[in-house]
């Protein structure tokens, strides 16, 4: 006779890859030139700020304490962005897919 904790390590795994595989899969993405992104700052930065001095513009209405959508047609974005004081720069549609918002 087997005991239920026995199988629990795998259980555990199992869980742990179904959730961090999406996870992986946004922080992973590449990014298109010209697409929306995810700025990824300190908490209490001027995101609006960060976006607007690399030669970008925020999108959308709502934002997080940490993070703001923003969009630029400059090459050097990304670049300019983390330069600027951005942790992470993501890609927007794959974190909206991941959210389940349908572009």
């Amino acid at each position: 006779m087997t005991r239920p904790v026995q199988f629990l390590p795998a259980i555990l795994g199992i869980v742990f890859c179904l959730t961090v595989t999406p996870v992986l899969a946004v922080v992973g993405a590449p990014l298109k030139e010209g697409a929306p992104v995810v700025v990824v700052a300190a908490p209490g930065a001027d995101l609006d700020r960060i976006v607007e001095v690399s030669g970008g513009w925020v999108i959308g209405v709502s934002r997080a304490p940490m993070a703001v959508m923003g969009a630029s047609d400059a090459e050097d974005f990304e670049d300019r962005l983390k330069e600027n004081g951005a942790w992470a720069i993501l890609d927007g549609e794959a974190l909206s897919w991941l959210c389940g918002v349908k572009t």
